[in-house]
């Protein structure tokens, strides 16, 4: 054979080697697979409450180090389920959907599980609750293959926020339907429960959409959407859960997004905060360093939803897995996950979700739930009050007006009582 000739056979074969590791196959069922394949193991307690790991659908595939650790993670604690990501804002879809419009807009074009419904039965047979999250209406490749169904500038050109990434319209029928069809068969998948993410408007004014921007208008669309959400898919046995902004627990109006707690709760079985620490804004919450204070934040949020009327078990709160990234820079260990466990577990929420966008949690081992079981976590984290002069062009300044006003407040739980 001549060394051209064998020299293109090596890159066929070395391009077809490196594409098998980019998807997941049945052959790499034995890593996940039990070793007995008709026992159901019970992970749940009396309660039955889901904690979860996050992956997103890079980390997914059985062949990466993060899956591996995620199932030693459950293997080793009382975790008990995965939320993974079947749809990202990219308008990416994990697995390889047989829906018309996705093929047609190649949005598994990037899929990293062939084989979905082995992968699903096999992370079920040893007991996994499993969740499929879908982000909504931050889509760059439904935006961009059907520009009607965007949200566009006021000059009409097709709107990215600052991450580039592009939106469909809340009130667009077809862009509704798109993401509620994906739902429905990733439903009939296997999957106990879909989360819906991104279910709000842009947080930015002046945008262009198919019916005036208003709060009522804005609320109507996103309850229109979760209510055909319960329609769907409660008739297929799994549950429905929808993200929304951990300040949503703290306004009465709809944060110029279009979610609201009381109007949304009805339509789904359990209501998602992101309680991350790090996201609330220095003196928005009484704290002038609230990544600090990790305990507070998810008590004090939670206590605010229950006390306008909505359950504790309605709530399953998104926890902090990560790096502080706007304060001090501290690194959430142990601890600080343990005293958010604490928080939502000490009044009574059906579980919680762990967040780590790279889905990295060295920190989540049998000694953070030891912890969890210790009131010495509620304590504010020693890192409280002090400056990371590194980063301080990442910190932000308080609102004059918010410091002022949250001067007067003399106990943390005390903002229980503020309006």
């Amino acid at each position: 054979m001549k060394p051209q000739a064998t020299l293109f056979l090596f890159a066929i074969l070395f391009t077809v080697l490196l594409n098998a590791r980019e998807t997941f196959h049945p052959s790499q069922l034995k890593e996940i697979e039990s070793d007995d394949r008709n026992v159901t193991h019970n992970r749940f307690g009396p309660k039955s409450e889901v904690r979860a790991l996050y992956l997103n659908r890079h980390t997914a595939k059985p062949s990466t180090p993060q899956f591996k650790n995620a199932l030693r993670i459950l293997e080793a604690t009382p975790m008990n389920a995965l939320i993974i990501d079947m749809k990202n804002v990219k308008g990416d879809l994990t697995y390889r959907s047989k829906l018309e419009e996705p093929r047609r807009i190649h949005a598994s074009k990037f899929a990293t599980i062939d084989d979905i419904r082995s992968y699903i039965q096999a992370l079920k047979s040893q007991g996994i609750y499993l969740i499929a999250r879908l982000a909504v209406f931050k889509d760059r490749r439904q935006a961009r293959a059907f520009p009607s169904r965007a949200v566009h500038t006021p000059g009409g050109s097709l709107w990215r926020d600052r991450h580039g990434e592009s939106w469909v319209d809340p009130f667009d029928p077809e862009a509704r339907r798109y993401t509620l069809d994906i739902a429905e068969e990733v439903a009939r998948l296997g999957f106990d429960e879909i989360n819906f993410d991104y279910i709000r408007f842009p947080a930015h004014r002046g945008l262009r959409y198919d019916r005036p921007d208003t709060r009522n208008n804005r609320v109507d669309a996103i309850d229109t959407f979760l209510r055909e959400a319960q329609t769907r898919l409660h008739p297929l046995g799994v549950k429905v859960s929808v993200d929304i902004f951990g300040y949503v627990l703290w306004n009465r109006t709809d944060t110029r997004i279009g979610q609201i707690l009381e109007k949304m709760a009805p339509y789904v079985d359990y209501l998602c905060p992101m309680l991350y620490p790090s996201g609330f804004s220095r003196g928005s919450v009484a704290f002038a360093d609230p990544a600090a204070h990790p305990y507070e934040i998810v008590r004090i949020s939670l206590q605010k939803g229950i006390a306008r009327g909505i359950p504790a078990e309605k709530f399953r709160p998104w926890l902090q897995a990560f790096r502080d990234y706007t304060y001090n820079r501290l690194l959430y260990r142990e601890r600080e996950i343990a005293a958010q466990i604490r928080a939502a577990e000490s009044l009574g929420t059906s579980g919680w979700l762990l967040w780590h966008p790279s889905s990295r949690f060295g920190y989540v081992t049998p000694g953070t739930f030891a912890l969890a079981a210790g009131a010495q976590v509620e304590a504010p984290s020693k890192s409280a009050g002090r400056t990371f002069h590194r980063h301080h062009r990442h910190t932000r300044r308080p609102h004059p007006r918010r410091t002022r006003q949250h001067k007067a407040l003399q106990k943390p739980l005390d903002i229980l009582r503020s309006r």
